[in-house]
């Protein structure tokens, strides 16, 4: 118990309560999320106690954007969260490494791991913008039919 006391300390571990709080999440959604791996806690203590670390708290504010933000699904969420991954490993060996020819390896590794990102909220985006012209439309029609009706006379 003392070592994960340590450990807690050294990582900055927090309860799913805490986590809740910092990300606006509900627990119940961050265990949501877990189930559908999309979150892996960094620790378990005891039983179903989790303990999770900044990169768990990056990795929900992030999930809460697509979400919220952007409006992706859960699925597509899966999606640029396998991207931001595969993303986070390239960056660390880049940074790892001094050698330029394996970072010019790198760097090729991650355009399309970038680029199907990008393709993924390019395509959420044209949904929306979509959406919002069909809206403007209805909307202009509103303003033709109130400048129609502004030069008659309404009886009751």
């Amino acid at each position: 118990m003392l070592y994960l006391a340590v450990l807690e300390l050294a990582t900055r571990l927090r309860r799913i309560g805490e986590v809740a709080e910092v990300t606006g999440l509900t627990a119940r959604a961050i265990r949501y999320y877990e189930e559908l791996g999309l979150l892996e806690p960094a620790a378990h203590a005891t039983g179903a106690n989790r303990r999770y670390d900044d990169d768990d708290i990056e990795r929900l504010t992030l999930i809460k954007q697509l979400r919220d933000v952007v409006g992706l699904s859960l699925a597509e969420i899966q999606e640029f969260l396998e991207t931001e991954t595969a993303r986070r490993d390239l960056r660390r060996q880049y940074e790892a490494t001094t050698d330029p020819v394996r970072r010019a390896q790198l760097v090729d590794r991650v355009e399309p791991v970038l680029r199907r990102r990008v393709d993924l909220l390019e395509r959420k985006l044209t949904a929306v913008q979509a959406l919002l012209e069909e809206e403007r439309t209805r909307l202009q029609r509103v303003h033709d039919l109130q400048h129609v009706n502004l030069g008659r006379t309404i009886e009751p």
